[in-house]
């Protein structure tokens, strides 16, 4: 029975959060275990104690193995003064209890369970249940943000495992470690040489990771030099698949963008400089070819010449609706390609299909967890006139919503250059002066004394406007008794090149960005800076998009096989979505006296 119970725990409370959807259970087979829970929980009505509660914990485990999570909770009611039951019976209602909180994803609930007297001398109880209590504590500080506590669980539970358990238990450490903020790694009293290694390891990936022979060159140091560690013989599979994609690396890569044309001009500014300085630093580096795809009304007969020449990768095209048109093939690609855009959100992607880009749902989300996190709740919307300006209003207005919170006000602007009229309907000052308007015209003028209010219950304001745009915008909201209301935008409030003096009517906006936009901290953008002409922030983003681009192309498998798998990129923190789109997370950024900067992750 305990077996059967850790094979529950095994199954329901497991660290890796990427795991391939369950095989539908034929029918035959929930019978049988239907008919299963029934004879057990009747036999269990006819027992005396301990044995009814044996069984009753049996049939338990097979309704949370079932996902039956209401039946299970009214079962393990029924056990009564659990005080007085064996130990082992005790510590395995404790487990049931956790493992049904976490499959509710009631957090708090399974660490209160795990957190009983009964199963706090974990090392005193039975392997098998010391195995449950520290892979279901694991999970639960993992859920709940305590990344270096769960991963401490992994390191006690570890000495119990076999070489095939082991393997998993270091995919999980790893899935934890991979998981965790940085700020989370970097302040870690250290207390056993199995963390610091781990530790240490992770750091030397992180530091190395944008060339993977450095990667793979610090790894095998790494395993000399902690030859006792528990993953030195045994590599999360993350890591050594990193071997295998470098033997079977693409030798000959296509680049198809729109040369001639400023979009593919800076991207491929981008993509050559991060190429060049591989060469420069020593590493192997692919061949390259470039198939121009200017001025050209379908760029994917560019694609397919360069399947017929024998390319091993494309890269790109990057219009969205050439990724639109290779979204519905019924085949796989004929060979990997990262196009630079993204298809239509929800589709089927056939395999070898990955996307990237500069996708604006990713900034909109960023800003709405932002201004969530910072505990508010009402939101104004503010964006320009126009069909595209909509899309992203209401893709705000949607994840807003999803999120719990609510729109109070919205509205849009055109290129007038006198924006109170806007700022006034969003507050309702227009209101409160029609009101104004209306009681003169009731009492004498002389006696009525005016000043407009704003409506009280807009938290934050979303803005999607551009620097010229946004520098008249938040000097407005303060004539209109509004500067005190939070502004949360989209990175076009800041164009990166613009004066500390010029931006100061900026003051206050909170943004988010590419690092390469607000940061000097990637060795290859002053390299960048004194190849390629001074540009614009617009230009700069997609300079470092061609960056990204390469430093991808060889991650593309180990991000769709490893989700949890993170790039630092110069456009963002990367990873991969189910589809194969790479989502960003950006910089959260500040602008004070001018200048933007970049917040605490």
């Amino acid at each position: 029975m305990a077996l059967l119970a850790l094979s529950l725990l095994m199954s329901c409370a497991g660290t890796t959060v990427s795991q391939p959807p369950a095989t539908p259970v034929d029918e035959p087979e929930i019978t049988t275990q239907t008919s299963a829970i029934e004879s057990l929980l009747q036999t269990a009505r006819n027992s005396r104690s301990p044995t009814a509660e044996v069984l009753l914990m049996d049939a338990v485990d097979l309704m949370l193995e079932a996902g039956s999570l209401d039946d299970a909770q009214v079962v393990l009611a029924e056990i009564q003064n659990t005080q007085n039951l064996p130990q082992a019976l005790q510590v395995r209602y404790a487990l049931a209890q956790a493992s049904l909180a976490l499959s509710r994803e009631e957090i708090a609930l399974a660490l209160l369970a795990l957190e009983n007297p009964v199963v706090s001398n974990v090392a005193a109880l039975d392997p098998i249940l010391q195995m449950g209590v520290r892979q279901l504590r694991s999970e639960s500080y993992f859920r709940s943000g305590e990344h270096i506590t769960a991963v401490r669980e992994r390191i006690q539970l570890a000495p119990l495992l076999g070489r095939e358990a082991l393997a998993a238990n270091n995919n999980a450490i790893w899935e934890i470690l991979s998981s965790a903020p940085a700020s989370t790694l970097s302040n870690v009293n250290v207390d056993s040489y199995e963390l610091r290694g781990w530790l240490e390891l992770m750091r030397l990936v992180n530091t190395n990771q944008h060339h993977i022979q450095s990667q793979m060159s610090a790894i095998d140091q790494w395993r000399n030099t902690w030859t006792q560690h528990s993953a030195s013989g045994q590599l999360p599979e993350a890591l050594s698949l990193i071997y295998d994609i470098w033997e079977q690396r693409p030798r000959e890569i296509a680049l198809v963008l729109p040369m001639q044309e400023p979009l593919g001009r800076a991207i491929s500014e981008g993509f050559l400089s991060a190429y060049y300085d591989a060469i420069a630093q020593g590493h192997d580096v692919p061949a390259v070819r470039i198939y121009d795809t200017s001025f050209r009304a379908d760029v994917l007969t560019s694609y397919d010449q360069a399947v017929e020449d024998g390319v091993d990768m494309i890269i790109g095209p990057v219009l969205k609706d050439a990724v639109r048109r290779m979204q519905q093939s019924s085949r796989p690609m004929p060979v990997p390609t990262l196009a630079l855009n993204y298809g239509d959100p929800g589709s089927m992607t056939p395999e070898g299909l990955y996307q990237f880009g500069l996708a604006p749902e990713d900034e909109i989300m960023q800003a709405a967890d932002t201004a969530w996190a910072a505990g508010h709740r009402n939101a104004a919307v503010l964006t320009p006139t126009g069909e595209d300006y909509q899309r992203i209003q209401d893709t705000f207005v949607n994840y807003w919503t999803e999120l719990g919170g609510r729109i109070v006000s919205i509205d849009s602007f055109a290129d007038s250059g006198n924006y109170s009229p806007v700022i006034e309907r969003i507050f309702s000052i227009d209101a409160s002066k029609t009101r104004a308007a209306q009681i003169r015209n009731l009492v004498p003028r002389e006696s009525v004394q005016f000043t407009p209010r704003r409506r009280q219950d807009v938290d934050f304001i979303f803005l999607l406007a551009n620097p010229a745009e946004g520098r008249q915008i938040n000097p407005t909201l303060e004539l209109h008794f509004a500067g005190d209301v939070p502004v949360y935008a989209m990175p076009s409030i800041y164009d990166g090149g613009s004066s500390a003096v010029t931006n100061r009517d900026l003051n206050g906006i909170i943004f988010s960005d590419a690092p390469w936009v607000l940061e000097d901290n990637d060795p290859l953008k002053r390299s960048v800076s004194s190849t390629w002409a001074a540009a614009s922030g617009p230009v700069q983003r997609l300079r470092a998009m061609g960056v990204d681009s390469y430093r991808l192309y060889l991650r593309l498998e180990q991000m769709h096989r490893f989700p949890y798998t993170r790039i630092v990129g110069a456009t963002g923190m990367l990873s991969m979505k189910p589809d194969g789109g790479i989502r960003r997370q950006l910089n959260n950024a500040l602008i004070e006296n001018g200048v933007a900067n970049s917040l605490p992750r």
